[in-house]
């Protein structure tokens, strides 16, 4: 249990040193068990255990309710298909006649017409040894358990990315789901032709492959699901980085146009172009900063900016305030708390993305505003142009390139003591490197 919140012990109860599951049963569970309320021990003293058991037996309690109502969905009635099937295989294993000549099977033990339809199907595929298309593993059903399997690492983005993808391929096969089984390379290729069609850049399509990708690894390995083939995802060779294009960065006329274009706006329409010139930040990271992201290393104020990749300390760049800004982002801070505000600009706590960012909003504001007050030309311009900048500024400044890193957050080399050891540089040559962000700096 995550420390400091109140443990659940609901349907829990302690015997000695064991914990048990203990729950009335609704009047449609209870006639279909026999018995009105279940007693079931968990065999642990561990409450964290107990609970985790707990939860599993209680949704194996609501897969069975459904069914026998009739509004179990497909994952449900799969999942029930393979409880069933798992305990037959067992109960048949534990059969022992006592007369060689004549074996006894598990049909003369268990009456088939006593059962619900699913665990007669289950029952009969225990000796015919094929699993009905309706209980096989579909799409869907691995994003589902994808989504809730505790062997996974799931970031908000990368769970509505992989939905996205989900629903791009079903919507191009005309299917509301598929069977894993039943899914072809050749189906994939033409996935993929279809998106290049409608205009999709490499990239995006290998973004949607590469989710497909892991919810058949899912499949796979974490939910040992028989395959009959390899990864059909895999391998198209889409080859995206090299079309990427990288951002172009800033002239002094185009930064001065946007500061004077949002001179007089407020709060983070106001705060944000300029945070984004002298820190280097990418949009997200800024619009998450939080009121406790604005905190004091070595006797300098600094943003504590949270980096969306990494699982380590690391995943957290300390980034000394410009003295261009210091003032702005202190008063700012003052007013996010005095209106009770949890991030730093109350504004985005509006957002509520499934997948959690609260930059898209702001950066499309961003792109409406630098086509009306900059000439772009052929350039590729946007809010990651203040990065290049930033990172550009820095590095004809002469400052170090494993203190810009630690400023910007790109790699910071490659060996484990740098990754993992490595604190970094002093705050006073971290702040060095960003007051070398000067407007002059610019052509």
């Amino acid at each position: 249990m995550a420390r400091g919140k109140p443990t659940d012990t609901r349907a829990l109860r302690r015997r000695g040193n064991v914990w048990f599951v203990q729950k009335r049963l609704s009047p449609i569970l209870a006639k279909h068990l026999g018995k009105q309320i279940l007693q079931q021990s968990t065999r642990t003293g561990d409450l964290d255990e107990a609970c985790r058991i707990r939860d599993r037996l209680l949704a194996d309690l609501n897969d069975l309710e459904a069914d026998l109502k009739g509004e179990a969905s497909q994952v449900q009635q799969r999942r029930l298909y393979l409880q069933a099937r798992d305990q037959f295989e067992e109960a048949k294993e534990a059969i022992h006649s006592t007369d060689p000549s004549h074996p006894v099977s598990l049909i003369e033990v268990v009456d088939p017409e006593d059962l619900p339809e699913i665990e007669q199907e289950a029952l009969r595929s225990v000796y015919q040894g094929e699993t009905p298309a309706r209980y096989q593993l579909t799409l869907r059903g691995a994003l589902e358990d994808w989504k809730t399997s505790p062997l996974v690492d799931r970031k908000p983005s990368t769970r509505s990315k992989n939905e996205l993808a989900m629903k791009r391929f079903l919507d191009y096969l005309g299917e509301e789901d598929a069977t894993l089984a039943s899914l072809q390379r050749r189906q994939v290729k033409g996935f993929i032709t279809s998106m290049l069609g409608e205009g999709k850049t490499k990239q995006t399509v290998a973004n949607y492959l590469a989710g497909l990708s892991a919810l058949w690894h899912h499949a796979e390995y974490t939910m040992e699901e028989p395959l009959p083939q390899s990864n059909p995802f895999r391998g198209h060779q889409l080859k995206p980085k090299g079309s990427i294009r990288s951002y172009d960065q800033f002239s002094r006329e185009d930064v001065e146009a946007i500061f004077e274009a949002t001179a007089k706006s407020e709060g983070i329409y106001h705060i944000l172009p300029r945070l984004g010139f002298y820190t280097g930040a990418r949009i997200d990271e800024l619009c998450s900063l939080k009121v406790t992201d604005i905190i004091q290393r070595q006797g300098i104020w600094c943003l504590a900016v949270r980096e969306r990749t990494g699982k380590n300390s690391n995943a957290t760049r300390e980034v000394p305030l410009h003295p261009e800004i210091k003032d702005l982002i202190l008063a700012q801070l003052e007013h996010a708390k005095a209106v009770g505000a949890t991030y730093l600009f109350p504004e985005v706590e509006a957002s509520t993305r499934r997948d959690g960012k609260k930059g898209p909003k702001f950066s499309q504001w961003f792109a409406r505003l630098s086509k009306k007050v900059i000439n772009r030309g052929d350039r590729k311009l946007g809010f990651h142009s203040f990065r290049t900048t930033a990172i550009t500024i820095m590095g004809d400044a002469g400052q170090r390139e494993e203190i810009i890193v630690w400023v910007t957050g790109h790699e910071r080399g490659l060996t484990t003591a740098n990754k993992v050891y490595n604190r970094g540089p002093s705050f006073s040559n971290r702040l060095k490197a960003v007051e070398s962000i000067r407007l002059d700096a610019l052509q």
